[in-house]
């Protein structure tokens, strides 16, 4: 949980945990604005990136939006977006 809320990729955890609807599709770009920082290029290029790490604990990007309680959905690698899903009961 501290991974999430004070890693790297904390301002993503804290951007899903302030955002107040239940999807939210972003693009890659978008994301980037959150994070203030570019995603790493194995973003762009593999599509496990975005992967969902449920039990088996994992990346650190990928516990940033569990640990807030969404999961990815939708990855669309051509167009550069993500939509995230918030599941009641997920994360903190």
């Amino acid at each position: 949980m501290k991974t999430a809320q004070r890693g790297k990729y904390a301002p993503l955890f804290h951007h899903l945990q302030e955002f107040r609807r239940k999807e939210w599709k972003a693009t890659f770009s978008e994301i980037e604005s959150v994070l203030g920082f570019r995603l790493p290029d194995s973003a762009r290029i593999h599509r496990p990136w975005w992967a969902n790490q449920g039990e088996r604990g994992g990346h650190s990007h990928a516990l940033a939006w569990e640990m807030a309680g969404w999961k990815t959905s939708q990855v669309d690698m051509a167009e550069e977006s993500v939509v995230f899903v918030e599941v009641p009961g997920l994360g903190s």
